[in-house]
């Protein structure tokens, strides 16, 4: 028997607001963002280019224009090449520079952690936000049922299936991703100190664009502005609003002047490009889209859509609150973004992932007994299946058995099979029993905390990280790394005569092979002049075929173990 205080669909008794060890979240947050992050190449595209910024910036480049091998970079903003050139210069002589680069990503996703759990808490010990008192009491304490909700959001987080690959990469999503929770807490601060909460919101805005651009920037930007109008003190929105695009404003306007001072009409071209890069991305919605949405958004946002939605059901009385509208603003404005995004991908999709989280977290606490325990079981039934067939395939790629299975794994791998290592073994079979210990655990407790269901669901999706980067992480950086390939590449030049002084014609290469040539092979990239030519050749597309004008003679071509329909030319330039 409840008594009914307030129009709150969560009933939560102190037991099931027990708290959860802090080693325990620690571990598994450290154990998510360190797994897959270090001992392995600058895969090709978004991962290889930002590597490439940051390593021009640190060793040759402008800090205020992004560049990679002297081509300028504009699809994005500077702030994150920043954090990862910073730790190149500082670190790299100890730690190598690929290392040394990724070391920032850490510090993007404890700030993205901190920020949800801080968030969530503001938003959590809220009066509209409490759950129903007890007739005869025993309901949790506004202290315990804010710090329950805070960790059932950054478990949530843990249990994603869709950033964690994107989170590991060494680009700007790391750093765009915790600005975007960081404007979550600021948005969360407003109601009760606008002043502040709107400062830091704006403050994390402008360095938002300064990290991932236009696009994505004005969409979060109109999505604060929505929940501000919503949540801030009625006396003070106005002035809020205008503090929050003002602070926004001058935080990205103080690096684009410094751009104009600096270069000139240079800087002024390259902002420019900057802008229009991001505007060109606007689009109506169309079939494609729309279908592409529907068909990719549930599995990259499981487990959150499910309870997100209901968060919104369940608290439709009071959906003007800041804790239902702040998550609700950013969502909206987001979808928003993805039907109005010309050919969006997965990364555009990391953006919707903090709002989600924060109005999932309130809707788990709304579900009903039974509701919970179908969401436990899915998490338990799916994490073991995938378990079991990761070391299932673990097992056939060394010793051969099943025929088929190794056959498929060896496929993927482009034929190579690591040497096994067996501390690495040791840690995926460590984090595995943890996993079955869980379950156990879970088996043995039918009634227990709240964080219960999100806990499985992060350890689960932990533990296949964990698994997969210890057992497969060599393989997969077998097959996706040019860093064989850019050394071959150095070793022909020199045996056609060439010289670490001669500069080579990049034809058709993108800015992340000139990022991965100029690393590993320490290619120099020029003009016309140049006594070598690059080229990239795609084999299912005839739009590429044309060889370097000029007169050229081909003396290698290669390609990844694992691509063989990118096939990369190395020319000579003719004797006149």
């Amino acid at each position: 028997m409840v008594f009914e205080e307030r129009l709150s669909p969560a009933r939560v008794s102190a037991a099931a607001a027990a708290k959860l060890p802090r080693m325990v979240l620690l571990a598994l947050i450290v154990a998510y963002i360190v797994s897959g992050l270090f001992g392995r190449d600058p895969w090709q595209e978004d991962d290889a280019t930002g590597f490439g910024v940051m390593w021009t910036m640190a060793h040759q480049g402008d800090w205020l224009l992004p560049a990679v091998a002297g081509e300028r970079v504009a699809a994005d903003g500077p702030l994150a090449y920043w954090a990862g050139a910073a730790a190149i210069a500082a670190l790299g002589p100890l730690l190598g520079d690929v290392a040394a680069a990724r070391l920032p990503i850490i510090l993007w996703f404890f700030l993205a952690t901190a920020a949800l759990w801080y968030g969530t808490l503001e938003l959590a010990r809220r009066d509209e936000a409490q759950p129903v008192a007890f007739a005869f009491g025993g309901e949790a304490t506004r202290r315990d049922y804010g710090r329950m909700l805070a960790d059932v959001a950054v478990l949530l987080l843990l249990g994603t299936i869709g950033p964690v690959v994107t989170l590991h990469e060494t680009t700007v999503e790391p750093a765009a991703f915790a600005l975007a929770c960081l404007v979550i807490y600021g948005l969360a601060l407003a109601p009760q100190r606008p002043h502040l909460g709107v400062l830091i919101a704006g403050f994390a805005l402008g360095l938002l664009w300064l990290a991932r651009g236009v696009h994505p920037g004005l969409w979060f930007t109109l999505g604060a502005a929505g929940a501000v109008a919503t949540t801030a003190p009625a006396a003070a929105r106005g002035r809020a609003i205008l503090l929050l695009g003002a602070v926004a404003a001058a935080t990205v306007g103080a690096w684009m002047l410094a751009v104009v001072w600096a270069h000139g009409d240079t800087g002024a071209a390259y902002l420019f490009e900057w802008a229009t890069q991001s505007l060109h991305r606007f689009a109506l919605p169309t079939a494609d889209s729309v279908a592409w949405l529907l068909r990719t958004l549930p599995w990259h946002t499981w487990p959150l859509w499910p309870l997100a939605a209901w968060a919104i059901y369940a608290w439709r009385h009071g959906i003007g609150r800041p804790h239902i509208a702040v998550g609700l603003w950013l969502l909206a404005a987001q979808l928003l973004a993805l039907l109005a995004t010309h050919s969006p991908s997965a990364d555009d999709l990391l953006f919707i992932v903090p709002p989600l989280v924060l109005l999932a977290a309130f809707g788990a606490v709304a579900l009903r007994r039974a509701a919970e325990n179908v969401i436990d079981w899915f998490a338990v039934t799916a994490f073991c299946l995938f378990s079991v067939a990761l070391w299932a395939y673990f097992f056939a790629m060394h010793a051969g058995v099943p025929p088929k299975m190794s056959a498929s794994v060896l496929r993927l791998t482009a034929g190579f099979v690591p040497p096994l290592d067996w501390a690495r073994v040791a840690i995926a079979a460590a984090a595995t029993a943890f996993w079955v210990g869980l379950v156990a655990w879970r088996v043995r407790q039918p009634s227990a905390p709240l964080w219960r269901g999100p806990a499985l669901a992060a350890t689960g999706l932990v533990t296949l990280w964990v698994s997969f980067s210890m057992l497969f992480l060599s393989a997969v950086d077998h097959r996706r790394s040019f860093a064989a390939v850019a050394r071959t590449v150095a070793s022909e030049m020199a045996q056609a005569g060439g010289s670490a002084a001669d500069c080579v014609l990049a034809h058709q290469l993108r800015p992340s092979h000139l990022a991965v040539f100029a690393y590993h092979g320490r290619i120099r990239f020029g003009g016309g002049d140049c006594a070598f030519a690059l080229h990239r050749d795609m084999a299912g597309s005839l739009l590429d075929d044309t060889p370097p004008p000029g007169p050229w003679t081909p003396i290698w071509a290669g390609h990844r173990p694992g691509l063989p329909h990118e096939v990369i030319r190395l020319y000579r330039r003719a004797a006149d």
